[in-house]
């Protein structure tokens, strides 16, 4: 399988199974459910996330003369 229909293979599972993280009524969270959708969450990708880069401090010349 694709790593790409992977990645929404669960996000679909996340969305299905958000459905069931409260108990009916409203109230209760269900423990089983949130450790599940919280280790999906932590397997995907974060699309906000900024790509970190490496970055190197260099002095420019002018500084470095006076």
């Amino acid at each position: 399988m694709p790593h790409e229909e992977l990645l929404a293979l669960l996000t679909r599972a996340r969305t299905v199974l958000e459905r069931y993280l409260f108990e009916e009524g409203g109230e209760a969270v269900r423990d089983d459910v949130a450790e599940v959708c919280m280790a999906i969450d932590d397997a995907l990708p974060d699309e906000a996330a900024v790509p970190l880069r490496r970055v190197e401090l260099t002095r420019s010349e002018e500084k470095s003369a006076a």
